[in-house]
């Protein structure tokens, strides 16, 4: 009965749907059917009886005052093997149900239960999300946007890129006639070029990727503001027309010069040396951007080229260049940009007591004593500066941010795994551990998704990755235990779940999964010995 509890509780690994049959229902793994038959409430204990053959079986009850007899069952889909074949009746407060597992001769998929069932014209599906893809990698959701944008492009009527490539020693004049409609311009692995968009281009983005000693004119529009850049070096932009972000990611010695400032807004930059930004119109504004002198401004950030952004703006009349920080919940901003948030906020706190004194003034307010009156005032201050003070020593300091961004996506996950987003649930796991891969309790979460979506190798790997990091966490052992059930590893899942009770010997899950997995492997042993 206890595996039958055990089976109720947790979830069954690789479960196909089945149907109903003669008032039961039933489900099954490719090799064991499942039939569950709900009893009269009123049936007393006992009164139940139920024959397993090869063929076929029965359930019956004999008449009891207001319960009429009944009896069910007949020949088998297929034989089953009686000896590893069980029945069972679970407890449910009042209510009662048989359950019966029988073991299949032959492992095989049943579109019908009995001989005399209709067989369904649908192949059984996975009940379980065996089906479900795995989370995939950063490296493939990128080359799936791409695949997507190169999609976009070679649709008709939707952008397409115009790719100037490999020229040499060229002046290069664009206009609108020489474009398809939307046109991304691409400018790739060239060198010693000039090139000029005229006044009646309208492209939808500009990106340059690999140039060297190339210089670009730009007078006409960009319908995004956009302009990419990478990988090039010693290049000049001219630019008269606005470019709300221009983005500029390893590269060096570049120059660009806008003939308005009205016309930009951002620098985003990553891994950019010797970058500098001019205005026509503001020739006192002048910026430069340099990898080497930010690491020597920032000595105790240790920043990495590839992977540290920048980001470059007016503020109050100067070029700013300051280093993008993400909040917890992955919102980017800056150290800059938190703590005047945090000002704003203490200041707001600092009229507490006017609005203390307004509360104060009401009826209910009036027969407080002065020490009672004070006491409040004190309260509700301590109370504000508390969570400034909370909120100041998660958002400003790196490793504030750092523990806070981990502590936000994995609550995120236990949201999703709580609705069942089992998917979702592990992909935010996944950007957890990519902040910090030392948590035992993210790769426990991880495995328990890949249980739920039927990924067992994953989920065994997880969750040894889990106990390698906290050997005597109890919950890693169990999630252990499932995985090497699910693959069938059944003597190994015995020595896990008996791993769980060692550290929690009332953890009645682990038990029942015991006995289980010692049935399972018995069976197993008994058919390898037939084999």
């Amino acid at each position: 009965k206890g595996c039958f509890l055990f089976a109720k509780m947790m979830h069954v690994p690789g479960k196909y749907s089945g149907g109903v049959s003669q008032g039961c229902s039933w489900t099954q793994t490719k090799g064991e059917v499942e039939l569950r038959v709900p009893l009269p409430d009123i049936l007393p204990d006992g009164s139940v009886r139920c024959d397993i053959k090869p063929r076929a079986y029965k359930l019956w009850w004999e008449a009891r005052e207001e319960v009429a007899a009944t009896s069910m069952g007949g020949e088998l889909n297929d034989l089953v093997v009686t000896d590893d074949s069980i029945w069972s009746i679970e407890s449910d407060g009042p209510c009662k149900t048989v359950v019966m597992c029988l073991r299949k001769a032959v492992p095989a998929l049943w579109t019908r239960l009995l001989q005399a069932d209709v067989a369904t014209e649908e192949t059984p599906h996975l009940l379980d999300g065996l089906e479900r893809k795995v989370p995939r990698s950063r490296q493939e959701l990128l080359e799936d946007a791409k695949e997507r944008a190169k999609d976009a492009f070679e649709t008709p009527s939707r952008a397409r890129q115009h790719v100037v490539e490999g020229r040499t020693n060229e002046v290069l004049q664009i206009a609108a006639e020489d474009l398809p409609d939307l046109p991304v311009v691409m400018l790739r692995n060239c060198t010693d070029c000039k090139l000029v968009l005229s006044a009646d281009v309208a492209a939808v983005k500009l990106m340059m990727e690999g140039c060297k000693r190339c210089e670009v004119t730009l007078t006409g529009k960009v319908l995004t503001e956009t302009f990419e850049m990478w990988r090039c070096e010693e290049c000049t932009l001219h630019i008269g027309s606005r470019l709300r972000t221009i983005q500029v990611d390893a590269c060096r010695t570049l120059n660009i010069n806008f003939s308005e400032l009205a016309s930009f807004d951002r620098l985003l930059s990553a891994g950019a040396y010797d970058t500098s930004i001019s205005f026509a119109d503001a020739p006192a504004l002048v910026g430069r951007v340099d990898f080497c002198a930010l690491c020597d401004e920032l000595p105790d950030k240790c920043l990495d080229p590839e992977t540290d952004q920048f980001i470059t703006r007016v503020v109050e009349g100067n070029l700013l260049t300051e280093l993008i920080i993400r909040l917890s919940n992955d919102f980017p901003t800056t150290e800059r940009e938190v703590a005047n948030y945090a000002l704003r906020t203490q200041m707001a706190e600092e009229k507490i007591d006017g609005v203390v004194e307004g509360m104060l003034g009401s009826s209910l307010g009036k027969t407080l004593t002065q020490a009672e009156r004070n006491q409040m005032k004190q309260m509700m201050r301590d109370q504000s500066e508390q969570v400034s003070a909370a909120k100041m020593q998660s958002e400003q300091t790196a490793a504030g941010r750092q523990a806070a961004r981990i502590e936000f996506k994995q609550k995120a996950g236990n949201e999703a795994f709580k609705n069942g987003d089992y998917q979702q649930a592990a992909v935010v796991y996944t950007e957890a551990l990519a902040l910090d891969d030392n948590i035992a309790a993210l790769y426990s979460n991880r495995a328990a998704c890949f249980l739920k979506l039927g990924r067992y190798m994953q989920a065994r790997e997880d969750a040894e990755a889990c106990l390698r990091l906290k050997p005597d966490f109890a919950k890693g052992h169990f999630r252990h235990a499932l995985a090497l059930q699910a693959e069938e590893r059944f003597g190994e899942a015995c020595l896990a779940f008996n791993r769980v009770l060692q550290l929690e010997p009332k953890n009645k899950d682990a038990a029942s999964g015991l006995r289980m997995a010692e049935v399972q492997a018995e069976r197993q042993r008994r058919q390898q010995q037939q084999g």
